[in-house]
């Protein structure tokens, strides 16, 4: 479960997960503005895998005028810090855990796929990519987006 609320982060909240083996949702939502900061988190481990959501800041799917834009084809911004800082959060629990899941979204640092293969690199593997242009026919690559 991600509790984004810090109402939650409760010690009869950890032991409920813990004893029904629920697993608490390690997430970053960080706003783009502090990108160069560690996001400080409420990180209880409550089951023997972490779940590791790389949010980042919706906010960055608009434009100036609040129109929504699609441009996540490469990475936009760097997130040092931050995504060191989850690689060291990550890897001090590796002997702890049997497995980790992380998701990347595009708006963490623009393109997912880069950011999935630079954690991983922090952490010592190896996670190869396709071409963005090779992995898509020319009919996906047609539509990018939905406009609502």
């Amino acid at each position: 479960i991600e509790f984004r609320h810090p109402g939650w982060h409760r010690p009869q909240f950890i032991h409920l997960l813990e004893k029904h083996r629920i697993c608490w949702v390690w997430a970053d939502t960080s706003p783009l503005n502090e990108r160069n900061l560690a996001p400080f988190e409420f990180q209880p481990r409550t089951t023997d895998f972490l779940y590791v959501r790389l949010l980042g800041d919706f906010t960055t799917k608009y434009d100036r005028d609040g129109k929504h834009q699609h441009r996540y084809g490469k990475l936009l911004w760097k997130r040092e810090a931050a995504l060191e800082s989850w690689a060291l959060k990550i890897e001090r629990q590796l002997s702890n855990v049997r497995a980790v899941y992380a998701y990347v979204n595009n708006h963490f640092e623009g393109f997912a796929l880069e950011s999935a293969q630079r954690l991983a690199e922090r952490l010592g593997y190896e996670l190869p990519l396709p071409s963005t242009e090779a992995a898509m026919s020319a009919e996906d690559r047609k539509q990018l987006d939905l406009e609502l």
